[in-house]
């Protein structure tokens, strides 16, 4: 359990196939079964995309994984594959095994629509993602033709595998983080595989979700020592600010390693080779130091530093450890020219506001008021913009039409949200809150804010939500015509323009349905 970093029963169950003991625990048989299920559909679809990716439909495939430098052993290695451009060529593998519905239905592999169940990656480079013992539970798919509007494509959650959970290749990687007693954090599949063949092998990669506490958790187990090599632009340098405080609210101090501008650990490893990267990390910035260099203030107005340094005591205030605290409250003094009592202060007040937060959270406030289908579908969007999914902002950001909100509070929140987010590339809740100034505003939107989303497929939530948005006026304008058409009929009235009205909304419906469909099928 400690070496390998995994539960009981896992490390029971591993010594038992090392020397052939088996093992017998209650289990239910059926829940067994379906796990079992489960995580050899993953290693059959693993197995699929790899043969597709040395057959002919994949050797365009091959030549560009061939042009972005990763090896035939890297390849062969982390089991990198190809889904081709077909709606149900993994589905039809699949079902020759006889697996039943409940188990296709919950692997994350295909999508559901009115039209039936369809192989979810089509026409991608495959990515499997492993368990700390190495079974393939998830896919991330990349398209590498630059037609789709989602570069990355993941598989949704499932009941093997949580997204906030896993680190791509730590399965392979923990134990050269555990001899190096360090780790370096990469974004993507391309910057894990391409530090990997040049032999840096003691890093992760969080492709496809924001870094979580459950990550830092999972961190911690082997090292206490992080450089985050994100994108050098402007949204990598964000998102690794972003990490870089996650991991220090989780007792890790972490470095930040400057990548060139406009580059990223693939191109810049593929250029010049580890050894700048290597030499890099011995140069690595701190986490505050390396914020303030790139907050886009102007640090030479006082009210500029004032507002950078209420950003950073946000961010550490929920720090368990007093000591790192203040030790990062004397960095922020020191850097700042900030006076470090009034920084406590401020620190304190936002403690103190965050322990009320929790003291609110009591049952009898839990009920937020939203009943209408429209209302229902508005609250999901804000939990789903909340969620940090970058890839769930995007897409809800890009089909949103705030006009079609019928909940005033909750449409000036999503818009506070979506602005706040594409300002800073993060949410601060707390400046959120303070938009509003009547308390019973304040504390619903309070309550809306630590609202969780929990859906296996958001994206699909998502689309769901935005189409009852759409729907709801022309069903009530449908309900509307059809009361006037009874009055018409009553009174002996011409009633064939009403008729006409009512078929032109059903129409109206109709086309939305497609429209679900047509969102349904690109994502």
């Amino acid at each position: 359990m400690e070496y390998e970093k995994i539960e009981f029963i896992e490390a029971i169950k591993k010594l038992g196939e090392r020397y052939s003991i088996e093992i017998k625990y209650d289990e239910d048989d059926k829940s067994k079964q379906f796990f079992t299920r489960l995580y050899e559909i993953h290693q059959l679809a693993a197995d699929h995309f790899q043969k597709n990716l040395y057959s002919s439909t994949g050797e365009k495939v091959l030549k560009y994984l061939a042009d972005r430098k990763l090896t035939e052993d890297t390849i062969k290695q982390f089991s990198i594959g190809y889904a081709e451009d077909s709606w149900d060529r993994l589905l039809s593998l699949i079902k020759t095994k006889k697996y039943p519905d409940d188990v296709i239905n919950k692997s994350g592999l295909f999508s559901r629509t009115e039209k039936g169940i369809f192989d979810r990656f089509r026409g991608r480079i495959m990515f499997p993602i492993t368990d700390m013992s190495g079974k393939v539970v998830a896919f991330g798919g990349r398209d590498f033709t630059g037609k789709s509007d989602a570069k990355y494509l993941n598989s949704s959650e499932t009941p093997i595998y949580y997204k906030s959970n896993l680190l791509f290749g730590l399965s392979t990687t923990k134990e050269a983080i555990r001899k190096e007693k360090y780790l370096i954090i990469v974004e993507g599949y391309m910057d894990f595989l391409q530090l990997y063949q040049n032999e840096i092998y003691n890093i992760v990669a969080i492709s496809g979700t924001a870094l979580t506490e459950r990550h830092v958790n999972q961190i911690r187990k082997f090292t206490d020592t992080v450089y985050l090599a994100y994108d050098g632009d402007d949204p990598g340098r964000k998102a690794a600010i972003r990490a870089g405080y996650q991991l220090l609210r989780g007792g890790i101090s972490p470095q930040i390693i400057p990548v060139p501008e406009e580059s990223d650990p693939d191109s810049w490893v593929k250029e010049k080779g580890p050894k700048p990267l290597l030499q890099s990390v011995k140069k690595a910035k701190e986490l505050t130091s390396f914020h303030m260099e790139h907050c886009g203030l102007d640090l030479s107005r006082p009210s500029h530093r004032s507002q950078l340094a209420k950003e950073i005591i946000s961010e550490i205030v929920n720090i368990r450890d007093e000591i790192l605290r203040r030790y990062t409250v004397k960095q922020i003094s020191e850097e700042l020219s900030v006076d470090e009592d009034s920084l406590l202060r401020i620190l304190s007040a936002q403690d103190r506001k965050r322990k009320l937060r929790k003291t609110a959270e009591k049952p009898e406030l839990a009920v937020i008021p939203f009943t209408s289908s429209a209302e229902k579908a508005q609250f999901e969007l804000v939990k789903l913009i909340t969620s940090e999914e970058l890839e769930i902002i995007s897409f809800v950001k890009q089909y949103i039409n705030l006009n079609s909100f019928t909940n005033n509070l909750l449409k000036n929140l999503t818009n506070a949200l979506l602005t706040q987010y594409e300002k800073d590339g993060s949410f601060n809740f707390s400046r959120i809150i303070d938009i509003y100034q009547k308390k019973s505003d304040r504390d619903l939107v309070s309550r809306i804010l630590l609202e969780s989303s929990s859906h296996s497929d958001a994206k699909e939530v998502a689309v769901d939500c935005l189409i009852t948005l759409e729907q709801y006026p022309i069903k009530q304008s449908i309900s509307e015509q059809r009361l006037r058409l009874r009055e018409l009929e009553k009174n002996g009235q011409d009633s064939l323009s009403t008729i006409s009205k009512v078929v032109e909304l059903q129409e109206q419906l109709k086309n939305l349905d497609s429209k679900r469909t047509e969102l349904l099928n690109n994502i």
